[in-house]
């Protein structure tokens, strides 16, 4: 929950003010450098925010199908290789195209 509340405070902070001003003005007056970088950044954290929503019901699926093997199923471990996952997944569809 953490890394979701990260990513969707990263893209409120960073993607959402170039989205508002460019939808009020309709014209990019920023150079096409900028332009690569928002771009990615934005689909980097819109990714992001899906897996992150996608490993949050995987946990709760687990948690209400399988309560008493709950535990052994999620661990810390488990939840790192996930974290990582999302945000390296999120990265190469964003950043290596460009």
């Amino acid at each position: 929950i953490v890394s979701l509340a990260i990513t969707d405070l990263l893209l409120g902070l960073l993607v959402l003010p170039f989205s508002a001003f460019y939808e009020l003005t309709k014209e990019w007056p920023f150079s096409s450098t900028l332009c690569n970088f928002y771009t990615s950044l934005d689909v980097m954290l819109c990714t992001a925010s899906i897996l992150n929503l996608f490993m949050i019901s995987l946990d709760r699926y687990f948690a209400v199908t399988t309560p008493l093997r709950y535990r052994q199923l999620v661990t810390p471990s488990r939840v790192a290789v996930g974290l990582v996952v999302i945000w390296t997944v999120s990265l190469m569809v964003s950043f290596l195209p460009i």
